[in-house]
């Protein structure tokens, strides 16, 4: 200490210059924090999971913000229309602006219903704003001028703009807090010292520690990543002026108690530092080792608490270094004007409440225990993270969004999303049909709204893509079918008929019967030929020739007579024929119909069974499998190159009966002229050679006509054979049509089950589709591989309900992924409740983990002050009790008498690091005077170190509480908490823990073993008695 004192000037100096030069290079901490925002979950919680895979799909950068328009009396028609201009100028300038996908009711009037409130007052626009380095106080300017004439209230909300309004609040706050804690310092230290100049240079003193140790620390932010938060600033306001001015009063203090003694200026700092030096060394260690602790939590915001490390390590080389310089230099001038120059007095609350708790230490012991032990074991934390209503209604983006959350609901207004990222693909069935399942399990949690997704873009079911509906359709077309397959089952029975009854057989004797006709004809010609050749002789044999004559002509007739009759039978065979090809036709192409019908059934029946778990161990399904695959072979034979062959020899037969009908009417024609020629004969044998030359020449062309029509008889026989065979064949497949019908209707039957199952199951053509499409595009990204469905809650995002919601959401996705083919998918929950959610659960185990880490800490410093076990637990139990006492308070205050949900969600745990490490050191000043009386009892140690320490103990109190108060005109409810919560606990520590129950328990152990020996000597001297 002395080669400080020595070497002070230039101590000061290096001060100087390092103050100087760390405040001038100091980066605008609140620039950066405005940049880039504070973290409120770690990386792996499933919020921060959620937000990362939610930036793959939105390619467009930028924050999520919202424009509120409001009117009490209703938005009228011409408000409505300057808002629409209002907002076309900013898309106009929205490169310029930063703004991206603004969605409102005038370039989108699909979502007007979902942007407009129902009573018409409210209209809502979001959009994504790119900030682009800019302030959004510039920003907000910029967006200002596009709507200064817009006749309606309008409000700039959402994250960029709630968050701005929030560090404005915290950074106001904190100001006037400096401010008033440095009024509020001034003013107790002049009552304390009795002097201006103690307080001043107090104050000039943790000045240099505090600009010293927030340059570091705002390096640190910037170069190294530092964690920072809203309340990184005010933490090392409060702690560095808090303590820094008790450890500078406990210093005071003791260098005025050594200048009364007489001591020169020197030896009484060197004194001072001996005594209370140690003290503040073990105070500064039990603060570094709680806010060290703050290392281990997992949320970046308590971890951005160990900037006091920095700070107090800064204070505790402060007050090793500058502050001897100022004792020496000042000297006795450091308390002017005060002309009292002794220590400080004893007090006389604490020497008395001590005295009391020693005499009867059991007593205040059960009180206290009685007063402390229910509020520890009934506490329970309700938390709240609503940051908007901390601010309330006095910041433009608080407003917005409370207008939001009153027309439309909370829920509306900050949705959650959970998201899916897998490594393939999820625009297929199977992936879509696991989303649409987690969709409808996530609609049955208590606590949701609605949900919406790729499969439900409106949150509700799309019927088309479930099995009952598409079953309903495919059972009703199978009916149709089935209907079908009779009639042309009925078709068939009569083509069959009508080939039945068709005598086929009389084609082949009318074959023959025409060859002998044709024969009979020759020869007939041949004996014309030689009458004719006669008669040019003479007419010797004129009788004969006569006679001849008569029978040709008898013989004409009848050949003229069964040539009628054929022509006759022809045109019955060939319209009877006619209509059974009609028949045949219709019936061929029904078969192909039914055909590609069961094509189509077996693609179904197949896309069910990978729908349907159980289709392979139900006995039914591959029944109706079966079914369908051994009617899809029967109709295999039929093909359209076997219909189109049949169809061939149908014309074949069809041209033969042309034919004959053709040749049958020429033969009709030349027997008519061979009749009358004869006719001519008769009339006169001069004429005879001409008439039979006539004859000949006719039956010459009857002779050809019988040629032809035999030909065509034999193409007529050739195709009728071919038609015998598909005759035969009709009868197997009418029966292989009787098993289709039965075979449709027990498919029927079975597929009937299926209406009432809401197995999702989209067809191949739907994926492709424009409106789905649409879906696709809104709530996939661009590969496929990620998905997301929004989630609106019941209740209010920040609620308890909703964090019980979530974790509900949590857990349903979780189990609806397992088992599936995505089950190997990562997934996460985003929005505010899901942030809050995760928040709250980090908190739990930080506050867990650090207050074990803190307070076996604190043990370990006070184990290794004090060199003594239980007075380190009383201490320790003391400041636990102290901080229980806090949070009842609290509770009881905002929760129970005013309502909120929760206390701030920061306030437990900074409340408890605050009591535990501020408090601790009260407990060693107290304990290190305790220290000097090893010649006393403890009884008696205790209550003289109590009335040495107590008033300044007092007074370090009411400056750390009253510095601590001074957060509470800040507006912001968190502050205002915790300020209440610190003041709590310093005043039960101050008045009832440290004064009663620690000196109680001290003196405990004597009283006790007191007892019981005077209990012991009592029983002895009665036994004595009694004997």
């Amino acid at each position: 200490m002395r080669k400080i004192i020595k070497g002070r000037w230039a101590i000061f100096v290096i001060w100087l210059i390092a103050t100087i030069v760390l405040t001038v290079i100091q980066p605008d901490i609140n620039a950066i924090l405005r940049q880039k925002g504070q973290q409120g979950a770690n990386s792996e919680s499933p919020s921060s999971i959620a937000d990362n895979i939610l930036k793959k799909i939105d390619t467009a950068k930028g924050t999520n913000d919202l424009i509120v328009f409001y009117d009490k009396d209703k938005i009228s028609e011409d408000e409505m229309n300057k808002i629409g201009d209002a907002l076309k100028a900013i898309s106009y300038s929205s490169q310029e602006l930063g703004i991206k996908d603004m969605i409102d009711p005038f370039s989108m009037p699909d979502a007007k219903s979902s942007l407009v409130s129902k009573d018409g007052t409210t209209l809502l626009v979001s959009y994504k704003l790119e900030k682009k380095s800019r302030e959004v106080d510039e920003i907000k300017k910029e967006l200002d001028s596009k709507l200064s004439k817009v006749p309606v209230e309008y409000y700039l909300s959402g994250e960029d703009f709630i968050n701005n309004d929030y560090l404005k609040a915290s950074q106001g706050g904190v100001e006037k807090s400096a401010a008033l804690t440095v009024i509020f310092i001034l003013v107790v230290l002049i009552i304390v010292f009795r002097s201006v100049v103690t307080p001043l240079i107090s104050l000039v003193a943790v000045a240099f520690s505090y600009l010293c140790s927030m340059g570091i620390a705002a390096q640190l932010i910037d170069k190294a990543g530092f964690p920072i938060t809203s309340l990184t600033q005010m933490l090392l306001v409060l702690i560095l002026f808090g303590i820094g001015t008790d450890y500078n009063i406990l210093l005071f203090n003791r260098f005025r108690e050594e200048l009364s003694h007489g001591h020169s200026i020197e030896d009484a700092i060197v004194n001072a530092y001996k005594t209370a030096g140690k003290t503040i060394a073990y105070s500064i260690l039990t603060v570094f080792i709680a806010f060290l602790a703050l290392v281990f939590a997992e949320s970046p915001i308590y971890k951005s608490g160990v900037v006091v490390v920095i700070g107090v390590s800064i204070l505790l080389l402060q007050i090793l270094t500058l502050t001897p310089f100022i004792m020496k230099v000042l000297g006795q001038k450091l308390f002017w004007p005060s002309k009292n120059v002794g220590g400080h007095k004893e007090n006389k609350f604490w020497g008395k409440t001590s005295f009391f708790a020693t005499k009867h230490p059991i007593l205040p012991v059960i009180v206290i225990l009685l007063i402390i032990g229910p509020m520890v074991y009934l506490h329970e934390e309700k938390l709240n993270f609503d940051t908007i209503g901390e601010l309330g209604n006095k910041y433009p983006s608080s407003k917005g969004i409370n207008l939001v959350a009153d027309h439309f609901g909370k829920g509306q207004a900050m949705p959650a999303t959970v998201v899916i990222e897998n490594s393939k693909a999820l625009d297929n069935n199977e992936s879509l049909a696991v989303v649409d399942n987690i969709t409808e399990r996530l609609k049955s949690i208590k606590g949701v709204k609605q949900v919406s997704s790729v499969t439900q873009p409106l949150g509700t079911q799309i019927d088309d893509f479930y099995v009952d509906s598409q079953m309903g359709s495919v059972t009703d077309g199978i009916s149709k079918t089935q209907n079908g397959v009779d009639q042309i089952s009925n078709g068939l029975k009569l083509a069959q008929e009508k080939l039945g009854s068709a005598d086929f057989s009389k084609v082949n004797q009318m074959v023959d019967g025409t060859a002998k006709l044709q024969d009979g004809m020759a020869a007939l010609t041949n004996g014309l030929k030689q009458i004719q050749a006669g008669i040019d002789d003479g007419a010797n044999n004129s009788q004969t020739i006569s006679n001849g004559m008569a029978s040709i002509e008898t013989n004409l007739s009848k050949m003229s007579s069964g040539v009628a009759v054929l022509a006759d039978n022809y045109g019955k065979m060939q319209a009877g024929y006619k209509e059974m090809g009609t028949h045949y036709q219709d019936a061929a192409q029904a078969l192909l119909g039914v055909k590609s019908a069961l094509s189509q059934m077996q693609l179904m029946v197949a896309a069910l069974g990978n729908s349907y778990a159980d289709s392979e161990s139900d006995a039914n399904y591959q029944a109706l499998k079966q079914i369908i695959n051994q009617l899809s072979s029967s109709l295999s034979p039929i093909t359209p190159e076997g219909i189109k062959a049949l169809n061939e020899n149908y014309n074949a037969v069809t041209s033969g009966f042309g034919t004959a009908n053709k040749n049958l009417a020429t033969m009709g024609s030349g027997l008519s002229q061979m009749a009358d020629g004869l006719k001519k004969l008769e009339s006169g044998l001069g004429q005879a050679s001409s008439g039979i030359g006539t004859i000949v020449k006719n039956m010459n062309n009857v002779s050809d006509g019988l040629g032809q029509m035999k030909s065509g008889q034999e193409q007529l026989v050739a195709g009728l054979n071919g038609f015998s065979t598909f005759g035969q064949k009709l009868s197997d497949v009418n029966d292989g049509l009787k098993q289709i019908s039965d075979g449709l209707g027990q498919t029927n039957g079975f597929l009937t089950q299926f209406k009432t199952n809401k197995t999702f199951f989209i067809p191949k053509e739907a994926l492709t589709d424009k409106n789905f499409k649409k879906s696709l595009e809104a709530f996939m990204s661009n590969d496929r591989k990620i998905t997301k469905m929004t989630i609106v809650l019941k209740a209010d995002p920040y609620s308890k309900e909703a964090l019980s919601t979530i974790n509900k959401i949590n857990s349903t996705v979780s189990d609806g992924l397992k088992g599936t083919n995505l089950s190997k998918a990562n997934s996460g929950v985003s929005g505010p409740s899901s942030t809050t959610n995760d928040m709250n659960n980090i908190l739990s185990r930080d506050l867990n983990k650090t207050t074990a880490i803190v307070i076996i800490g604190v043990l370990l410093v006070l184990f290794f002050v004090i060199r003594s076990f239980w007075i380190p637990v009383f201490i320790t139990g003391s400041l636990v009790g102290a901080y229980y006492t806090a949070m009842f308070m609290i509770n009881y205050i905002f929760i129970d008498l005013l309502g909120y949900e929760g206390i701030s969600s920061f306030v437990p745990f900074f409340s408890f690091i605050i009591i535990v490490a501020l408090g601790v050191d009260y407990s060693i000043f107290l304990m290190m005077r305790f220290k000097e009386y090893p010649q006393l009892s403890p009884k008696e140690a205790i209550v003289l170190a109590s009335r040495q320490t107590g008033g300044v103990i007092i007074s370090a109190v009411i400056i750390l509480g009253g510095t601590f108060a001074t957060l509470m005109p800040s507006g912001i409810l968190l502050l205002f908490e915790l300020a209440i919560a610190v003041i709590t606990g310093l005043v039960v520590l101050c008045f009832i823990l440290l004064p009663v129950f620690l000196p109680a328990m001290i003196a405990l152990p004597d009283v006790l073993r007191n007892l019981f020996s005077r209990k012991k000597a009592d029983d002895v001297s009665l036994e004595d008695k009694v004997i």
